[in-house]
């Protein structure tokens, strides 16, 4: 009797498991005739960054010879077609993948510039919130912080490597300015009350960065991006001053932030 129950246990289990079998081989033939119906593309432009839209993603994908409308799953390769996207200079970063009802979704997201640096030889490029450089756009103008002056980086040698990579690398990264540049542009971006202030920065022949301000005629040398937030803070207690004493604002020519512990200035 021990042994009927437990072969008809056996027999049991090994229906259960041809019936999965069976079931899984179905699902994965209807998934193979699976035919792309749509693509749903979302695209982030937030902060006001505007280098691509669905409709230049949809080019992007059908100017590389994906045939995705009506092609079977099998057919639809969603790692190259990622691959594609994400080796665009606007892009960030992108997810595609295929959902049961025969919909391809493309989720993009566009790199962030955050500043624009103007080289010696008046090349001129973006570069982005993870301190990689990027070409700038036919189609959209980021309004950025805007920096120039003695910089020697050209884009056409450089666009490979981020800062990190440049600050490694000792014949790259030999007399570079954008470590100095990036950490600059963090800093004012994420300040609202110095993200509206400072419009420009110089880099002048001893590669001390002069700060271009909104408001007044001050040149403001900052230097190097050493106590970098100390120099801020000197320079807040200028403003603080300017803006409390009648006359102070106009009366020098030049705030020097260099030095340690005190702020020099030049009078008109």
């Amino acid at each position: 009797m021990k042994k009927l129950k437990k072969i008809l246990i056996i027999c049991l289990w090994c229906g259960l498991i041809a019936g999965l079998l069976a079931t899984m081989s179905f699902v994965n033939k209807e998934q193979e005739a699976l035919t792309c119906k749509s693509l749903d593309i979302k695209i982030n432009q937030d902060d006001d960054v505007y280098f691509l839209n669905k409709m230049d993603i949809a080019q992007l994908m059908k100017d590389r010879g994906d045939s995705i409308i009506g092609q079977p799953k099998s057919a639809v390769n969603v790692t190259s077609i990622e691959n594609a996207l994400n080796s665009h200079e606007d892009i960030a970063k992108s997810e595609v993948y295929m959902t049961i009802d025969g919909v391809v979704n493309v989720k993009v997201k566009q790199r962030k510039p955050i500043v624009r640096v103007i080289n010696s030889n008046d090349n001129s490029y973006y570069m982005d919130d993870d301190g990689k450089l990027m070409p700038l756009s036919d189609k959209y103008t980021a309004r950025v912080l805007i920096v120039n002056g003695n910089i020697l980086e050209p884009y056409s040698t450089h666009y490979m490597y981020s800062v990190e990579d440049l600050a490694k690398d000792s014949t790259l990264g030999a007399n570079s300015m954008l470590d100095d540049v990036f950490a600059m542009a963090k800093y004012i971006n994420k300040d609202e009350f110095w993200k509206a202030q400072i419009q420009q920065i110089y880099i002048n022949k001893d590669k001390d960065m002069e700060l271009v301000p909104l408001a007044g005629n001050q040149k403001i040398i900052f230097g190097d991006t050493t106590a970098m937030d100390e120099k801020f803070k000197k320079l807040m207690t200028f403003y603080t001053q300017a803006l409390n004493t009648t006359g102070w604002w106009d009366k020098y020519s030049i705030i020097n932030l260099k030095f340690k512990n005190q702020i020099v200035c030049t009078k008109k």
